[in-house]
């Protein structure tokens, strides 16, 4: 009996076994990753094109491009060295735009899934003459009379001597004062299609300094802007496969350069619909933006930033080009004595601390009771207290600088700067996927003001024919200048758009 049990037993359990085991391969099989996830990088082979009178160039613009390529870390390079070896082999022969067959059989042969090539539009360096000359020098000669020309002329040197002279400087001013322009375009190949995938171009130029000079003020220029091409071309397309409160974990990390303060937008998957007898691909519905706070070797983990929708695991993670744009536009009206309409552009609007640059336009109320109108500018310097459940917090202070403008009692109409900063407790609550409200309560602390002034015209005119001013005080017939105090509480509603 009791080896009847354990027969039973021992069937029962492998049976449970094999089917753990069958559901374990069924999870697998469901586990595999869609083609549209970016999980390798890039390979990209780079190839020498042979240019008549640029090769110099060129060749210092691909090797920019290799180092930038390799710095973003989604891409890996072919040697060149291995593609300099095929070239050899193949007895290929390049010259200025390449033949998208060439392309197809070099990477083949290199392993590599796409081909880079530059075309050189357009490269030059000369000398220009500096637009501000010597004017020292030409009031100068304007005020020789005859007898100091003779002198200059005929006793000091002779006119041939000064013609040299005169050459040798302008020489020497353009051999200082280079000006260097490049155009070029650079285009990328699918090494198995030879099809022209995308392709950027590049333009910089500087003037001034020597040839040597100049030319590195451009290719600097130009690096930057390849390391953001580059980055554009290769966008990482992630899977959330993790999501836990505020926090979710992906699967993308430093293996594909992915640094932290990256920012996604999150999507559910496409969706596949077929109409006659065609498979089409519709993109899901956008749900909330991420922000990379920590980054494995394979892994990212992110914070929900933003979120309209509800985020799940299996949820697509598009990585967005740029950091979105917060602007606002605010409202302020406090008891008849102020009405202001602002607007701010928010710099790091996502980040913990961030500031803003504000443009400020309105009416105060000064001590003579006078509705005075002002513009100015100013900063908010920001610190999050809290984000959550489609609503956050936060603490401001607000600096303003602005200008006021009013008649004294001589009619002369005069400007004061004043500043009157506060320290702002402000809520924003989402409407939706673009747009918020934000309600704020604003403590003015203390507020500086400076003098009435008015510009009055002498009647003279410099050396460039420019109008001579000079400041001058207000005039009031008591004697007491206007002054504004806002010092006090106020509230103010805010229109928040959010671009990306």
């Amino acid at each position: 009996m009791r080896s009847f049990t354990l027969i039973c037993f021992l069937f029962l359990f492998s049976s449970s076994v094999q089917s753990q085991g069958k559901e374990v391969s069924l999870e697998t099989g469901q586990s595999e990753m869609d083609d549209d996830i970016t999980l390798e990088k890039k390979s990209l082979m780079i190839l020498t094109a042979a240019y008549d009178e640029d090769q110099e160039i060129a060749e210092r613009i691909l090797s920019i491009i290799s180092d930038q390529a390799t710095s973003v870390g989604r891409f890996e390079i072919i040697d060149r060295n291995l593609v300099d070896e095929i070239l050899e082999e193949q007895k290929f022969q390049l010259s200025g735009m390449v033949d998208n067959d060439q392309v197809v059989r070099i990477g083949e042969l290199a392993s590599a899934e796409n081909g880079l090539i530059l075309d050189i539009i357009n490269y030059g360096q000369e000398g220009v003459p500096k637009d501000d000359s010597d004017k020292d020098e030409e009031d100068d000669e304007k005020n020789e009379t005859l007898f100091t020309w003779l002198v200059k002329t005929v006793v000091s040197e002779s006119i041939e001597e000064r013609r040299r002279k005169d050459t040798t400087r302008v020489r020497l001013e353009l051999e200082n004062n280079i000006h260097t322009e490049f155009r070029g375009n650079v285009k990328i190949v699918n090494v198995e299609t030879g099809i022209s995938e995308s392709s950027f171009s590049l333009n910089a130029s500087h003037t001034g300094g020597n040839r040597d000079a100049s030319l590195e003020k451009v290719l600097a220029i130009l690096s930057s802007q390849i390391r953001r091409k580059l980055k554009e071309l290769y966008m990482i397309t992630s899977e959330v496969f993790d999501v836990d409160g505020a926090y979710i974990n992906m699967l993308s990390g430093e293996n594909l350069g992915l640094q932290k303060g990256t920012m996604f937008e999150i999507s559910s998957k496409n969706k596949v619909k077929s109409y006659k007898g065609k498979t089409v691909k519709l993109p899901g519905k956008t749900r909330g933006l991420v922000k990379v706070v920590d980054v494995g070797p394979d892994g990212s983990k992110a914070r929900i930033v933003r979120k309209w929708r509800n985020i799940k695991e299996g949820h697509r993670a598009y990585e967005l080009k740029a950091p979105p744009v917060t602007t606002d536009l605010n409202f302020t009206v406090s008891n008849d004595n102020r009405y202001e309409m602002s607007g701010k552009a928010w710099l790091n609007s996502f980040s913990e601390f961030s500031a803003s640059f504000n443009y400020h336009l309105g009416t105060i109320r000064d001590t003579k009771n006078k509705m005075d109108g002002y513009i100015g500018f100013g900063t908010d310097l920001k610190y999050g207290l809290f984000s959550g459940f489609g609503a956050s917090g936060y603490l401001s202070l607000n600096i303003p600088f602005l200008f006021a403008g009013r008649g004294d009692n001589d009619g002369h109409y005069v400007i004061s700067i004043f500043s009157d900063p506060s320290i702002d407790a402000n809520l924003s609550i989402q409407l939706n996927k673009e747009r918020d409200i934000v309600l704020s309560a604003s403590y003015v602390f203390t507020s500086m003001h400076g003098p009435w002034q008015w510009q009055k015209d002498t009647g003279n005119n410099d050396e460039d024919g420019r109008n001579i001013t000079e400041t001058e005080p207000a005039v009031w017939d008591d004697g007491i200048k206007p002054e504004f105090t806002p010092v006090g509480l106020y509230f103010s509603i805010t229109l928040r758009r959010i671009r990306f």
